[in-house]
């Protein structure tokens, strides 16, 4: 049931990529509200065919869905390098995946 389901909501390429599988994940860093923190994920879509670098975010301010649609976290610098450094191990992972999955095809 699972299988046709997924087959049907890999059909979006928006739900394909919101409910893929995590397959690599940064340490979540935290912004200058205690709250606040920013991770990046290597995630394989529902299709099991693409991959994407994604970004979870939750930012210092929040305006809620009523308020703003611009959101923000901010960061230190050692915490913007150490970001600068997840984004390129996050990037070099999804190569990798995507270059195994292009071999087994």
């Amino acid at each position: 049931m699972w299988t046709l389901f997924r087959k049907f909501l890999a059909q979006s390429k928006t739900l394909g990529s919101l409910l893929g599988d995590v397959l690599f994940e940064t340490p979540p860093l935290k912004g200058q509200s205690s709250h606040s923190a920013f991770q990046w994920r290597v995630k394989k879509s529902l299709d099991e065919k693409s991959f994407y670098v994604s970004l979870k975010l939750i930012p210092d301010g929040y305006a809620g869905s009523k308020g703003s649609p611009t959101n923000y976290i901010n960061f230190d610098l050692a915490t913007a390098q150490q970001i600068k450094a997840d984004l390129d191990d996050c990037i070099a992972m999804a190569r990798q995946f995507a270059a195994q999955t292009n071999a087994t095809v």
